[in-house]
């Protein structure tokens, strides 16, 4: 496991460091702005975290790791399973940047977070999960290629949901809307736990088809 989290990580430092700079890039040009919204920043980090592990499983069907995998004595599960791990650490990794991020925000306006922040960062969480539960499946059945249209319709779909947040986040600063309605934490958590569940059985799911995207 140590190994194929090792291979992943020299991945993202060499064919994705851009895409980590760009969010890095609108997270801090967004502090330094006069706006004191959140929901569109966080959303937009937590949107680019969860698809990480769809990028990583496309470069290892690109460079044959995939049938070069079947070589080495590491089982279907463990494989399988690191991806999904990765898509788990995405998610932790996007309620640290997100709170460090709302904090930030809050002592520069120097106002108080409402207690819909909590909601916000399960929201993220629930939504990288969903990326990858749905896409990595498809991935390892079909492979990158054929898979590469429903990813591009789920993206747009993420995008005009980000894009409806910027714009109920402007409409709460300027006073003249109601802003994104309040979600229960009971609800968040149930929630959160029904993706958890989903997630697992995505995963039994990618090791039964793992390595048949070619056939």
């Amino acid at each position: 496991m140590k190994g194929l989290l090792l291979k992943d990580w020299y991945q993202v430092r060499t064919s994705m460091k851009a895409m980590c700079l760009t969010v890095a890039f609108v997270l801090v040009i967004w502090v330094f702005s006069t706006s004191n919204a959140y929901v569109f920043p966080v959303s937009y980090a937590a949107v680019f975290l969860g698809i990480l592990p769809i990028n990583l499983l496309a470069y290892d069907h690109a460079s044959g790791w995939t049938e070069y995998s079947f070589a080495l004595p590491l089982s279907k599960e463990l494989q399988v399973a690191e991806k999904y791990l990765i898509g788990l650490f995405c998610a932790a990794a996007a309620v640290v940047i997100g709170g460090l991020f709302i904090t930030v925000i809050s002592l520069r306006t120097g106002t108080t977070p409402d207690k819909d922040v909590l909601s916000l960062l399960a929201g993220s969480v629930c939504a990288i999960l969903l990326i990858n539960g749905i896409m990595l499946p498809l991935y390892y059945r079909f492979g990158a290629e054929k898979a590469r249209m429903l990813y591009m319709l789920m993206f747009a779909g993420m995008g005009a949901a980000l894009g409806g947040g910027a714009v109920m986040d402007e409409l709460q600063q300027n006073g003249t809307g109601s802003g994104p309605l309040p979600v229960p934490l009971w609800l968040a958590a149930v929630l959160l736990l029904a993706v958890l569940v989903l997630y697992a059985l995505s995963w039994r799911l990618s090791v039964q088809w793992y390595g048949k995207y070619k056939k």
